[in-house]
């Protein structure tokens, strides 16, 4: 396949996975910050987890959750945000219309259509119900795709898109919540473990992960297994190992010459996932562990780029 078309179909995939992220951060996000008035720092806290408060800072808006909302949904100078990686995923959809299932075209481009009604006729909504339905359309596009496209190499570019970017997104959410709780432990006073609980329960529903997390524990909430489910779990769609899983067995699957050095870093992050543990995790600190991981898994989307998605 041309490099051109592999391209097109991972990124019109990552772009809408981004998009699907930053609307479960965002719900999530606004959701804590009508909790709590500490200063302002949950109403930030989906900029830290994207790693974008300077350009938010440079664009102006206040430092209020609608602010930082209506930023990361709309803002036409941040290429992250969920309108342009509609857009972007459309485009990107449109140029590869012939590999792509006539379905899914009409699916993406029906939730083109559908955000430009949007922009017009509410002002660019930040509220739970638009959130919402940005999360829909990318499960109605992922469950067209599923039920219509053929297993060859298109689909395989889809879904690598869409495991790393969903990789990124679930270690970032839990850097962000991990590195907050552990500079609050030393208040461990009733009202700050009362907090700590609906900042826990908010990573897991961040990645739908709640009903999971019951069904496994049984239990209250606690850090460390949350950081265990999301981590290590291979049976939920939105853990580490459930995604390394998966990008492994795709990068098997497409032609070795060139994707060598993709397939040996991604081999070597699926270990670290597929036989560590938490304890491993907690010894070496957990916050080193996932930006060592975020660190490797940009790395694995630069190898992949050179290997299958640069014009040669």
């Amino acid at each position: 396949m041309l490099s051109r078309v592999a391209s097109h179909l991972y990124w019109m995939s990552r772009y809408l996975e981004r998009a699907e992220n930053m609307a479960r951060i965002l719900d999530v996000g606004q959701s804590l910050a009508l909790l709590s008035a500490e200063d302002g720092g949950d109403a930030i806290e989906p900029l830290v987890i994207t790693d974008t408060l300077a350009a938010f800072e440079a664009s102006g808006l206040p430092a209020t959750s609608e602010g930082v909302a209506r930023f990361l949904a709309w803002d036409p100078q941040h290429p992250s945000s969920i309108a342009n990686c509609l857009e972007a995923s459309r485009e990107s959809a449109r140029t590869v219309r012939g590999v792509i299932t006539s379905e899914m075209w009409e699916t993406i481009n029906d939730t083109w259509l559908q955000l430009q009604q949007k922009r017009r006729a509410g002002g660019q909504p930040v509220d739970s119900p638009f959130f919402e339905w940005v999360k829909e359309r990318s499960h109605l596009f992922n469950g067209v795709t599923s039920a219509t496209i053929r297993r060859d190499q298109p689909h395989l570019f889809i879904l690598l898109g869409a495991y790393i970017e969903r990789a990124d997104n679930t270690a970032r959410i839990l850097s962000v919540k991990q590195y907050a709780a552990s500079r609050r432990a030393a208040a461990a006073d009733a009202e700050t473990e009362y907090s700590d609980y609906y900042r826990l329960t908010s990573v897991l529903r961040s990645v739908s992960a709640f009903e999971a997390y019951r069904d496994t524990y049984r239990d209250a909430v606690d850090a460390r297994r949350v950081a265990e489910l999301l981590i290590f779990d291979p049976r939920l769609p939105r853990s580490l190992r459930f995604c390394f899983d998966r990008i492994e067995g795709i990068l098997r699957q497409l032609p070795q010459q060139s994707g060598r050095p993709a397939r040996r870093l991604a081999a070597t992050i699926h270990a670290r996932l597929a036989y560590g543990d938490v304890s491993e995790v907690l010894a070496l600190g957990m916050h080193e562990f996932l930006e060592m991981f975020l660190r490797d898994n940009v790395q694995l989307g630069e190898a992949v780029h050179a290997a299958y998605l640069e014009m040669k």
